[in-house]
């Protein structure tokens, strides 16, 4: 574990939370996990706006929307944000196609690179050297010469008809040396 003197920042990452519709509640281990972060990000399909709402309550929340959000998420969060933090860039989307016939395109194969390459792509195209993003519903981070790219997890399940079996969240550290 890093030690307390050299944390900068301490970012809390959540995505997928697709509330009230797949989620009823947060889950209490949230506030445990999140108390104390400097800042909430979150990933897209939210749910109702009152997810964002209650989150604000352990820090300040900056969040996109994705690509099951309700019509008022998908009207008042935008399709992604560039969020500096200590001089460094960082990319929050959900990181779906915003054209439904292109992210159903997508969904024929399981490739897993030409998804993580576009994300790899917009992240550099903003100079951001971090990207924070939902969508897969998988824990994951990769770390390339220039880019770090996180996907938290998820809350929900990614339809209705399955179960999320882990619900993870990520907190992002940033270091007094700049780096994530």
């Amino acid at each position: 574990m890093l030690p307390a003197e050299r944390v900068r920042a301490c970012i809390g990452l959540i995505s997928d939370t697709h509330m009230p519709q797949r989620l009823a509640i947060l889950p209490p281990t949230i506030f445990l996990i999140f108390q104390g972060v400097d800042l909430l990000l979150h990933a897209g399909d939210v749910g109702k706006l009152t997810v964002l709402d209650q989150l604000s309550t352990l820090a300040p929340v900056i969040a996109v929307h994705g690509n099951d959000d309700t019509p008022e998420a998908q009207r008042e969060l935008p399709y992604q944000q560039v969020i500096t933090c200590h001089g460094q860039r960082i990319l929050l989307w959900h990181s779906h196609f915003s054209d439904r016939v292109d992210e159903l395109y997508t969904r024929r194969h399981d490739e897993f690179t030409p998804q993580l390459e576009r994300s790899l792509a917009r992240a550099r195209r903003c100079g951001a050297r971090v990207v924070v993003f939902g969508h897969w519903h998988i824990p994951f981070v990769y770390q390339t010469d220039d880019v770090m790219v996180i996907n938290p997890g998820a809350l929900a399940s990614g339809n209705a008809y399955t179960r999320q079996l882990r619900q993870t969240v990520a907190l992002l550290f940033w270091r007094d040396d700049g780096v994530p």
